[in-house]
């Protein structure tokens, strides 16, 4: 119900009773209306210049005009407000006529009633109401196409371009509306054509269908575009009766991802390259450096008569175990790099450790540290082994050599979850560095923190490599003279 509204109704009646009952029926339905009467046509006009109103009552046998004339009159001058026609006669073709002029309802005086009256009001407006909005979304919607930089188009079932947005002649270069509206096949690609045509027919076939495409369609001087299409089958919507052509121009997309993929050709040949490059070095290193190892252990340097040729084959004994392991270093990483299967394993973190650090005590001096281990939860990890022993191996090789001279080594070991990610989290109370200097580089190959000290930039550039070769991820943090946390995150699944 409308009861509460202020409506303003202008009522154009030369009846004088007439206009009486009818003022006297609103008032009844609508207590608030503001009713406004013209004698005939000319005071409406006047009044319709000077005012807008919510609704008009429009008697169509007036003193100084009549019929299909005056309904044309006073809804040119209404614009969007809507009108009831009024009459004396019931005339059906009349009737449809006047509506099919714009007016929004018809009545019959003989039988309006306060309740007739009343149901024609909100109705009308309503209509009104909502027919405003529709062209309101109407205008929205061609605004946003008239200025997209896509194409639309509109394709009728036979092939026939029925409308087009403006932008999309200047995509394709010229206006197809010229060309009796035809699809030209002739401007696709010679290779293009029978995809386009395939696909065309596809959509047609299926209601409701959508295909996304790609082809190349030659513009007026000759030259070739790439274009993205998507036909969309809407020749069931009563809207739209067609299929929907939405188009752009991605000429310029395409030609980088064609540099993209020629720059990932010649980047993978040319790690290619470099990996055979470093198999066959390794290779062709490997015997005399074994000979040179061999020999270094025959010769003893404290029988040596002399102290400066002891002194010198010690040299020799020392930079011969730094190539060696050097040597070894990057053939991990090149198996790492190269390594397609893995054996990965689900592995107790406390029986790997504990086997790791019994196996370090029978090969080296440990100095005396504390070792704080909690592998509560999670306790296993999806790993490979070798890999795991071999971070750990880097790790704690790493907390000992950059252990502080001011305070006892205590390392930390322990693991938790972090989302879907088990992470094991290593950390020790040694010198540490500046992590802000070096953050961009500290996975990097060769990176060095202390100059003071022994290393040669390879540890954690292989843990990085161990840990992301099975999707995993490394981060640090780290403080001068506060120490070091590595935090390592292992999928938890078998199928992560």
């Amino acid at each position: 119900m409308m009861t509460e509204e202020e409506l303003e109704i202008l009522i154009v009646e030369d009846n004088e009773g007439d206009a009486l009952l009818i003022q006297e029926y609103i008032k009844d339905e609508f207590p608030n209306a503001q009713l406004s009467h013209a004698w005939n046509l000319a005071q409406a006009e006047n009044l319709l210049h000077e005012h807008h109103y919510d609704l008009i009552f429009l008697d169509v046998s007036l003193p100084d005009s009549s019929g299909k004339d005056s309904i044309v009159r006073v809804v040119e001058l209404a614009n969007t407000t809507p009108v009831i026609v009024l009459t004396g006669y019931s005339d059906l073709s009349f009737a449809v006529e006047s509506m099919q002029l714009g007016v929004q309802d018809y009545l019959n005086k003989e039988n309006i009633t306060a309740s007739s009256l009343q149901k024609s009001i909100t109705y009308s407006v309503e209509r009104n109401r909502i027919r405003l909005q529709l062209i309101d979304s109407d205008k929205r919607f061609r605004s946003i196409i008239e200025n997209s930089i896509d194409g639309f188009a509109l394709i009728s079932a036979d092939g026939k371009i029925q409308e087009l947005s403006p932008y999309g002649n200047s995509i394709i270069g010229f206006d197809p509306l010229e060309n009796a509206g035809l699809f030209q096949m002739d401007f696709l690609h010679p290779e293009d054509r029978k995809m386009v045509l395939s696909i065309f027919f596809e959509v047609l076939s299926k209601p409701g269908s959508i295909k996304l495409l790609e082809f190349r369609y030659k513009r007026p001087d000759g030259s070739y575009r790439w274009m993205e299409s998507t036909f969309y089958n809407l020749i069931d919507n009563t809207a739209v009766k067609a299929i929907v052509l939405n188009y752009r121009d991605v000429t310029l997309r395409k030609k980088e991802e064609d540099e993209r993929k020629l720059l990932i050709e010649q980047l993978t040949q040319t790690n290619d390259y470099l990996k055979q490059f470093g198999f066959i070095i390794s290779h062709n290193l490997r015997a005399p450096l074994t000979n040179l190892l061999a020999i270094s252990d025959l010769i003893n340097p404290d029988q040596m008569p002399d102290e400066q040729t002891a002194t010198l084959l010690k040299a020799v004994k020392i930079s011969t175990n730094q190539l060696n392991d050097t040597l070894n270093d990057i053939i991990k990483v090149l198996i790492v790099r190269e390594q397609k299967q893995r054996n990965l394993e689900e592995i107790s973190l406390t029986k790997a450790w504990s086997n790791f650090i019994g196996l370090q005590k029978s090969q080296i001096a440990i100095p005396d540290c504390e070792i704080i281990t909690d592998f509560g939860n999670p306790s296993h990890i999806y790993f490979d082994k070798e890999y795991l022993d071999s971070i750990f191996g880097n790790l704690f090789s790493n907390a000992i050599k950059f252990a502080s001279t001011k305070r006892p080594l205590r390392i930390r070991i322990r693991s938790f979850l972090s989302g879907t990610d088990t992470v094991i989290e290593f950390s020790d109370n040694g010198i540490g560095f500046n992590y802000q200097m070096v953050k961009e580089r500290i996975f990097g190959l060769h990176q060095r923190f202390h100059d003071t000290l022994g290393g040669k930039g390879f540890g954690l550039y292989l843990i990085h490599s161990l840990v992301t070769s099975l999707g995993g991820s490394i981060r640090c943090e780290s403080e001068v003279e506060k120490g070091t946390q590595f935090f390592i995150h292992f999928k938890n699944s078998k199928h992560d």
